[in-house]
């Protein structure tokens, strides 16, 4: 919670206004040359582990009871969703894409409906946008709570 600036109380909607903040404090920052940054790509990095952790329901109630967490995915295990969300990966996200079918391109999480293309529109990423669209992406699958990319 302190990652990601919110309290073990806060509902799903106050989470996701604080990871959303973070976001966008984060691509202020890339503007910055790199060293006057505030925010890494690996702290980022633990701000989007730390939001999964605690958006998802039983990832969270295992946390809230064990304090335990992944705070480390090993590069290979990322899902489409998770390269996306970090602008940092887009290299990796358009390598796994080369070749890929549109249902891949736009699969969806189960849990969370989010494709592809819906994280890297929230997380700034105009570049992996771009690239999406021009792969055929689809911008008008809804996700878990009707919002498209």
């Amino acid at each position: 919670y302190e990652i990601l600036r919110a309290q073990k109380t806060d509902n799903n909607y106050k989470l996701r206004v604080a990871y959303r903040a973070r976001i966008h404090e984060y691509k202020e920052d890339r503007l910055k040359s790199p060293e006057n940054r505030k925010i890494t790509a690996e702290q980022f990095r633990l701000i989007c582990r730390a939001y999964e952790a605690v958006s998802d329901h039983d990832k969270r109630k295992k946390y809230h009871n064990t304090d335990e967490w992944i705070s480390h995915i090993p590069l290979p295990d990322y899902t489409l969703q998770q390269l996306a969300a970090e602008p940092e990966l887009v290299d990796e996200l358009k390598r796994r894409l080369q070749k890929a079918t549109l249902n891949t391109i736009n699969t969806q999480d189960p849990l969370t409906g989010y494709t592809p293309l819906y994280c890297v529109a929230r997380a700034c990423n105009i570049e992996a946008v771009y690239y999406l669209i021009e792969q055929g992406a689809e911008s008008d699958l809804s996700q878990r709570t009707g919002s498209t990319a």
